[in-house]
């Protein structure tokens, strides 16, 4: 039997991992474990691990890394990877597990990654050989990618730029990504019964907002920029859901600001914790328009057909399906790019379009790759460096 354990650090994250998750656990030949930390563990950020739980898994470890406040700078933040490695050593070494399953770029990764591989564990990377230029995430991600002895990137092209880092081509999968298998398979809520649970009553469009920090900027402010944002909004005659900000440096002055215009106009903006996978991808299903920095705005919003308004940087280096526009942070071009996707003209060019990123069987060939690993392989633990040509 092959022990697998997983990582799970925010509600995002789990939410695109929850496809893997259900085939690793409905797998008899594997022992799956569930890793649960970060965000996922504060009432700032909606207590998260209840949604695991509700999902009938088990958690196995819960890894404690952030502070009660979710405070968001420099030293919370490195406190938290040094935190995640010294409990997580511990783990490791007592469970010996055959692999862990790790998804993205979050900075909380470097720290379980590193204990891994200090414990000789292989680790499984999702979404590796993405660019996100705007974002200390790019760095983290590579770091991971070489940390790594499995990769399953979303498509050919990322899957290329993992080979390029010099990694084995036979370990390289571009599977699809995760977050298409759970909008073409989960039973979405319908529009009257979703606006009503969000409590949405209005005649306005309904925008779908996640706005992160851009902490690949030294110069940026993460309030102003959420200003622009906001009074971008604002003027383009919508009604904004807003999702929080997630956790990185930055999170907590993007969310005083939300705060403060919820407050101001409770009529135009409201914020929601965590609104789980199936209500998220519910109101990406029937939003008027997409606006924000999120990966959800580049991955799962071409799966319906969502106009999306891609602001600033963050994102810079992903490839973008059709139905994304990308502006500035600055009011005046986030509401032209909002108008813009509000067109007619717009909407009409995004009918029939098929989301790049996968077919949604993305888990399937993830667990068909699993369970044909031999994870007693010292080469996977022991990598070699394959140079180009």
């Amino acid at each position: 039997m092959k022990k697998i354990a997983v990582v799970t650090a925010t509600r995002a994250e789990y939410g695109l991992l929850v496809p893997l998750i259900s085939k690793l656990h409905d797998e008899p030949s594997i022992d799956m474990q569930l890793i649960v930390s970060g965000t996922h563990l504060l009432e700032k950020y909606g207590h998260t691990i209840d949604y695991i739980r509700q999902d009938n898994f088990d958690v196995s470890y819960e890894v404690p890394i952030l502070d009660e406040n979710g405070s968001s700078d420099e030293v919370q933040a490195s406190k938290a990877v040094a935190h995640a490695v010294e409990q997580c050593g511990e783990i490791f070494f007592k469970e010996k597990y055959d692999a862990l399953v790790v998804l993205g770029d979050r900075y909380e990764l470097l720290g379980f990654c590193s204990a891994a591989v200090i414990c000789r564990i292989p680790i499984i990377h999702i979404h590796g050989g993405e660019i996100s230029e705007g974002a200390i995430d790019d760095k983290i991600r590579h770091a991971i990618t070489k940390m790594s002895s499995i990769h399953f990137p979303s498509i050919k092209e990322y899957a290329d730029r993992i080979i390029q880092m010099g990694e084995n081509s036979a370990h390289v999968h571009a599977v699809g990504a995760l977050g298409i298998d759970n909008a073409m398979h989960l039973n979405l809520i319908e529009k009257n019964e979703l606006f009503e649970g969000l409590n949405i009553h209005t005649e306005l469009p309904v925008a779908a907002v996640t706005y992160h920090p851009v902490t690949g900027s030294l110069s940026s402010s993460p309030k102003d920029e959420m200003i622009h944002v906001l009074d971008a909004l604002y003027a383009s005659g919508v009604y904004s859901v807003i999702t929080m900000p997630n956790s990185d440096v930055g999170g907590d002055d993007i969310y005083k600001a939300i705060m403060q215009y919820c407050e101001q106009y409770p009529e135009r903006f409201s914020l929601h914790k965590s609104l789980g996978q199936v209500r998220y991808l519910s109101l990406l299903k029937h939003a008027d328009v997409m606006v924000g920095n999120s990966s959800s705005g580049i991955l799962e919003s071409a799966s319906f057909a969502l106009p999306t308004v891609n602001i600033g940087d963050r994102q810079k280096g992903r490839i973008a399906p059709k139905n994304v526009v990308h502006c500035i942070c600055e009011k005046s071009a986030i509401e032209d790019a909002i108008m813009r996707c509000l067109s007619d003209d717009f909407k009409e060019s995004l009918k029939g379009y098929v989301n790049p990123y996968g077919d949604g069987n993305a888990a399937d060939r993830m667990l068909s790759v699993i369970m044909s690993t031999d994870f007693g392989d010292e080469t996977l633990i022991c990598k070699h460096f394959y140079d180009m040509g």
